[in-house]
């Protein structure tokens, strides 16, 4: 059985997220470049894991995600990839809207994720043909609309939390 949009429109309303997170992560490896942050996006829905089939069933109407179990009981389905969240996520809420707080938080979230798309990384072919990534030269505006914006959704979410990293965000602009 296919779950309708609107089906899918209505969970999520309920138990779907959209997070803009500015994170930090340690490369131990990396000595030179040890602690660094960035930007991460995602859409995704917690239930119990007795639902799982119903996330199941999601993840094939949608096409992309992955689904997770944890160790409270509950299973996780989670959309990460900038190209599947542009392509996929944004396009199906565009048609099948969300109502309450949910539509205010997903307008602001889609504009970070457009924003996250333009300022992408981009592979280049480097020397001899090896693979390679171009440096992101972020506009500065940009880092400052996704700070702002991450500050407008705050109403929207059900915790309240202080955003761990947002000093470095600001100091970045």
């Amino acid at each position: 059985m296919e779950l309708s949009g609107d089906y899918i429109a209505g969970l999520t309303d309920g138990e779907g997220c959209f997070a803009l997170k500015f994170r930090r992560d340690i490369k131990h490896r990396k000595t030179s470049e040890a602690v660094y942050f960035y930007w991460d996006v995602e859409f995704a829905m917690m239930l119990r894991e007795d639902d799982q089939d119903l996330l199941e069933m999601v993840k094939s109407r949608l096409g992309c995600g992955r689904i997770s179990k944890n160790s409270y009981g509950g299973v996780r389905f989670a959309v990460n990839a900038i190209y599947d969240l542009v392509s996929v996520i944004v396009p199906f809420f565009g048609k099948y809207p969300l109502h309450g707080k949910k539509r205010h938080d997903f307008k602001l979230w889609s504009e970070g994720v457009m924003i996250l798309k333009r300022n992408q990384r981009t592979s280049i072919n480097a020397i001899k043909g090896e693979k390679g990534f171009k440096r992101t030269v972020w506009d500065a505006s940009d880092l400052k609309r996704l700070i702002k914006i991450h500050q407008e959704m705050k109403p929207y979410k059900s915790k309240g939390k202080e955003w761990k990293w947002l000093s470095q965000a600001q100091q970045t602009t």
